[in-house]
Parts: structure tokens; sequence; C-alpha cells
């Protein structure tokens, strides 16, 4: 398929743009840990990534992935909400990214909900440099996904222009419950 029809793959290729050596990124949730190793790899040996999940058995899956990169010396694994992130991170960052849903491969009835996301937004924002981008997958087709999206999206609409710039790329046709990117960057 078209890098441009994958929202992950399209989420990539944006951010290739933005990301340099030396960066800071945050993923705010691991999953399998594919985000944090392509952050990793963008933000160089000098650079750092941090990276959130609430399940144990992600966190061991991506460090596992990051490790057989030669990754490991930039990545911080953070077993806990991305709702606590401000507990974490201290430090201005240039990235900062999320997969909501679920787990790939795991416990279905585990996603992230409406509230940790929203909290999680507010706080990884006020960290994000001037510059900094936002990427956001939605998936939407299971229980609490929509209410989700709903809501993060009305988040993302409320940013202020300028600084935010804001925008969605999703299908107009096809499946209505097909992933979809948001991206935000905050001018510098």
């Amino acid at each position: 398929m078209n890098k441009l029809l994958r929202a992950t793959e399209l989420s990539h290729l944006l951010l290739e743009d933005v990301l340099q050596e030396g960066h800071v990124a945050l993923d705010a949730t691991a999953g399998n840990g594919h985000d944090t190793l392509f952050l990793a790899q963008h933000v160089g040996p000098s650079g750092k990534v941090y990276a959130f999940d609430i399940q144990a058995q992600a966190l061991e899956k991506a460090q596992e992935l990051i490790a057989r990169n030669n990754c490991s010396e930039r990545v911080k694994f953070i077993l806990d909400s991305h709702a606590k992130l401000q507990y974490y991170v201290k430090e201005e960052i240039n990235c900062l990214v999320y997969n909501l849903g679920y787990l790939p491969g795991g416990n279905k009835n585990i996603i992230t909900t409406e509230n940790t996301s929203l909290a999680s937004l507010r706080q990884g924002l006020e960290l994000l440099a001037p510059g900094g981008v936002l990427s956001i997958i939605v998936y939407c087709g299971h229980p609490g996904g929509d209410q989700e999206a709903q809501a993060v999206e009305e988040f993302l609409q409320g940013l202020e222009a300028p600084p935010w710039d804001v925008l969605s790329w999703k299908r107009v046709n096809g499946s209505p419950v097909a992933p979809y990117l948001l991206f935000a960057q905050k001018q510098g």
C-alpha cells in the first residue's frame, strides 16, 4: 500500500523532516516499540527518547526491539501512564508521538482513554519546543475509541493559531473506522 495511505507511514514521513540529531522525543504509547525505534534512530546517539506504556509486556517487546537495533543508550523506558509524563520528563521536547487504542497483539480491553490521553496531551504540549511536532494516530474501531477520537480532535481544534498549525489526514471513502493521523506543529 502507498505510504501516504497508511497513517503510521505518513506520520514517519512527516516526522523525518523535523527530527534531527540531538533532539528529544517522547513516545507516549510505546506499544511494541516501532515508533520508539523510529524516533531513536532519527534523534541519533546524542538524542533522547522517552517511551511510556502501562503494560510491562509492551515495554519488554519494545526494549528487545531497541536493543536489537543498538539504540538502548538513547531510550528511557517508563512503565506508567502517559498521563503522568510531567513526573518523568522535565526538559523541552521536539517531538511527541501517540498511537491511540490498544496494544497490537495484546489485551484489547486495555486501551488509551479520553481522560488519560487529554491529560498527557496537555502536559506534553507544555514541553514542546518551538518548531516541535505532535503526531497522533487515532484508532476508533474499538469500544471507547470514538469518544477518545472526538475528545482529542476537539482539544486540538481548540489550539490557537498561531502558534499552532493542526492538520487531519483521513480517508473520506472506505471504512469509517480506518486509523487516521492528526498532526500539529508549534510555530518557532
